[in-house]
């Protein structure tokens, strides 16, 4: 969907149809569709049917103008609900429903007029870009391999800012700031979505090599040999059970001038498909362990989303790629492994892999790159889901003032987040009596102890955080801005952290 802008007087604005937004109740409609309705649309204000909208949140309603000389024939108005608990996620969830809506009306030239966002209690800049993310993610849709019983609705072609004035300030980058983020979160929710048959531990390597051609970033894709040459020999035994080949890979962002910056480092974990290994997982749906590689596709959807904005910041994404199979060559429960980092693990259950395949990149992170900071992200725990729901994700970590800027950055891009306690203690429930520690322990507080687990692979003079997004990775239900499937869940987040990074107290 293309972006545009129209400047015009109001009465000259023309489109198929125009956006605007509600609050619920006596608060009533915004000064901008009070403009709009006495200047261009006096048909609506007659309209016995505009009485009956009641703008609760993701209420959409579209109102036809009778047939005429009318620049806009439709007005679609969007619901935020009361006044006095609005957010910035129902503005933008309300601009998904109202341009799907857009879409199943087959309107080929959707437009949203500045002035629509008039009254609303965040700047107008930034009301705009939740209105582009929302409308672009909001239309997006998976159907590379499908052949048949398409929709064929196709619209909205482009949407259009209808504005009075040129764009300046910060109104001027908005468009290409929104588009870039959405851009990340698309590609993330693409991968993620894909069958395992198709995103192989070699297809993440090979997106990462085009994100670098594209953009010019540098590229490092780590094979099997190299890893156990290495010494990763925890992200190697993962790999062991499968027939795929499996990739620890390294891509950098690194603009003139900050080649010598300690780096940002996200990781992300990449299990292609997990069955659980020797530890096999239950039959029933299995299927959705393609989506074990969430984290690594918001890290390459992070990548895509700075590419395209030009950010001017150093950063690494690390993303160890495997699949995790039961055969004759895979790991056991009761194995012993000397991870990277010199510490050795006893395997308890072959289906705790995902940290089992981070440790070995949160080590080689600290070493190679001394970085300024470490965020790893990954759907590790089933125990997340418990503990906070499939709309909420859990940070743990080293360092208050990183978890800190997390929870705020995730609180302003709408991907919430919720801190958990890291204290000593927890890593009672991991030791060995045969190893430096166990790969899991007892169930109580499952994903703490997996973020215990994945501290010891972590300077402690290195910030650092661990997102586990097991529940946020994935909506089976339509939420707006996040349509049915793969939600992209950490790019926005990422991308603000990275690029908000100088004024952060880290």
């Amino acid at each position: 969907m293309q972006i545009e802008w129209q400047v015009a007087p109001r009465k000259q604005w023309h489109a198929d149809a125009a956006v605007f937004f509600a609050f619920e109740n006596a608060e009533g409609r915004l000064p901008g569709l009070d403009r709009f309705v006495q200047e261009n649309g006096a048909w609506l204000g007659r309209s016995a049917a505009i009485g009956d909208f009641r703008a609760k949140p993701n209420d959409v309603a579209v109102f036809y103008a009778p047939p005429g000389e009318v620049l806009v024939p439709r007005l679609v108005l969007a619901g935020l609900g009361p006044a006095d608990r609005f957010e910035t996620e129902k503005l933008r969830n309300a601009a998904a429903y109202a341009l799907r809506k857009c879409r199943e009306l087959n309107v080929g030239r959707a437009a949203v007029p500045i002035s629509a966002l008039e009254g609303l209690p965040v700047e107008a800049a930034s009301a705009l870009r939740e209105v582009l993310v929302g409308s672009i993610s909001g239309l997006h849709r998976f159907t590379e391999l499908k052949t048949r019983d398409l929709d064929s609705a196709q619209g909205p072609q482009s949407l259009v800012i209808l504005s009075e004035n040129d764009p300046a300030g910060d109104l001027a980058d908005v468009v290409s700031l929104a588009e870039s983020e959405a851009a990340g979160i698309i590609l993330a929710r693409d991968l993620t979505i894909a069958p395992a048959n198709v995103v192989t531990p070699a297809y993440m390597a090979e997106a990462a090599r085009q994100l670098a051609d594209r953009f010019g970033f540098k590229t490092e894709v780590i094979d099997l040999e190299s890893a156990r040459s290495l010494g990763m020999n925890a992200f190697a035994a993962v790999a062991r059970g499968s027939h795929e080949p499996a990739y620890m890979v390294v891509i950098e962002h690194a603009p003139e001038g900050t080649e010598n910056d300690p780096p940002i480092v996200f990781i992300g974990k990449g299990i292609t498909f997990d069955t659980g290994g020797i530890s096999l997982k239950p039959g029933d749906k299995m299927e959705a362990m393609k989506q074990d590689m969430a984290g690594a596709a918001a890290v390459l959807g992070l990548f895509e989303t700075m590419g395209r904005s030009g950010l001017k910041r150093r950063v690494v994404g690390i993303l160890p790629c495997t699949e995790n199979m039961p055969g004759g060559q895979a790991y056991k429960p009761g194995d012993v492994i000397r991870t990277y980092s010199g510490q050795t693990i006893e395997i308890i259950s072959t289906d705790a892999e995902g940290r089992v395949v981070l440790c070995d990149a949160l080590a080689y992170a600290a070493r190679k790159f001394a970085p300024a900071a470490i965020v790893d992200v990954a759907t590790l725990t089933g125990a997340c889901i418990v503990a906070l729901g499939r709309q909420v994700a859990a940070v743990m970590g080293n360092h208050d003032g990183l978890a800190r800027s997390v929870l705020e950055i995730g609180e302003k891009v709408g991907e919430r987040y919720w801190r958990l306690p890291l204290w000593d203690f927890y890593f009672e429930s991991i030791k060995s009596d045969v190893a430096d520690m166990k790969n899991v322990g007892e169930r109580a507080a499952g994903t703490i102890v997996a973020a215990m687990f994945l501290k010891q692979f972590v300077p402690d003079e290195i910030p650092w955080v661990h997102l586990d997004i097991a529940g946020t990775a994935w909506t089976d239900k339509d939420n707006g801005a996040a349509p049915k499937g793969a939600t992209g869940f950490g790019v926005r987040t990422f991308f603000e952290l990275a690029r908000r990074w100088p004024e952060l107290k880290i």
